[in-house]
């Protein structure tokens, strides 16, 4: 099975699987911010070799998805050289046999690690709120999505979006984090990227900073205007589609931009207590 996300006919088999839907409803809602050239959707070693010279050798992005409804453990994706795509595939196979493995060929730098500003999850429940959680520079999604760290959050009412002044950041900001519980983040941060990227250790440990200092206002900025003001123009659609409680799963790469990787029903925060927000 090899399935393309550019092909239309393969929509529906596409969107039986969890990530594989949320990452074909930021083309659909956020295609501006698309950080894809192309994704292909496979289930076998055998798949990858017909597929393999398509995609980069170096910063290649790997998933692993299963269908809709379905729980399970499975390793997390990887951005790595291509030769460990095959390792991977084994690893996810061992897992679950009924896992596929998404192949993500990514826009120059959207698949960054290191050299990031930061990462944000939006938890949007139309006609009541929008929560914001953010993690800073040389962090990303992978730390909000798995409950790992949450460095500052607000919480912006429905109807205020509309109106969300440059005060918003003080004014609907519920948290943030210690010096010293930063520290222990990045620590775990630290030993995550040299996992993964084992030849760049002085490199990351030269980029991880040494403490937090907030979130850089043109960040806040951007994630208003390109993607929270075009998700509240479009809640219409986004209810006739039944996306009336969804998350949002953003890196931001080096240079500023905004990475959108899901649009999914945030299973994050449905254990948050309702006071917090």
């Amino acid at each position: 099975m090899i399935l393309k996300l550019s092909n239309e006919d393969d929509m529906p088999l596409i969107n039986q699987y969890r990530k594989c839907k949320g990452i074909a409803l930021v083309d659909k809602y956020l295609p501006q911010l698309s950080p894809l050239n192309k994704m292909y959707v496979i289930n076998s070693l055998s798949d990858w070799e017909k597929v393999e010279n398509e995609f980069p050798v170096q910063m290649m992005t790997a998933r692993c998805d299963s269908l809709r409804g379905v729980n399970g453990k499975l390793p997390h994706g990887q951005t790595f050289n291509r030769d460990r795509v095959r390792g991977y595939i084994e690893e996810v196979k061992s897992s679950d046999l009924n896992a596929v493995i998404i192949l993500e060929d990514m826009k120059s730098g959207s698949n960054e690690r290191i050299h990031t500003q930061g990462g944000v999850n939006l938890d949007i429940k139309i006609g009541d709120y929008i929560y914001i959680d953010y993690v800073g520079p040389s962090f990303d999604c992978r730390e909000l999505c798995t409950g790992k760290a949450s460095h500052e959050t607000w919480n912006i009412p429905w109807d205020e979006v509309p109106f969300m002044k440059e005060s918003a950041i003080k004014k609907y900001k519920t948290s943030e984090i210690t010096q010293k519980e930063y520290i222990e983040t990045a620590k775990e941060r630290i030993l995550f990227l040299i996992k993964a990227f084992p030849d760049r250790k002085d490199e990351i440990l030269q980029t991880i900073p040494k403490s937090y200092g907030g979130i850089n206002r043109q960040i806040f900025r951007n994630v208003r205007e390109q993607v929270i003001f075009p998700l509240w123009l479009q809640h219409e659609r986004l209810l006739k589609d039944g996306l009336s409680s969804f998350g949002v799963e953003i890196n931001i790469v080096e240079d500023g931009t905004l990475v959108p990787m899901e649009i999914e029903v945030p299973d994050r925060f449905k254990n948050k207590n309702d006071q917090e927000r």
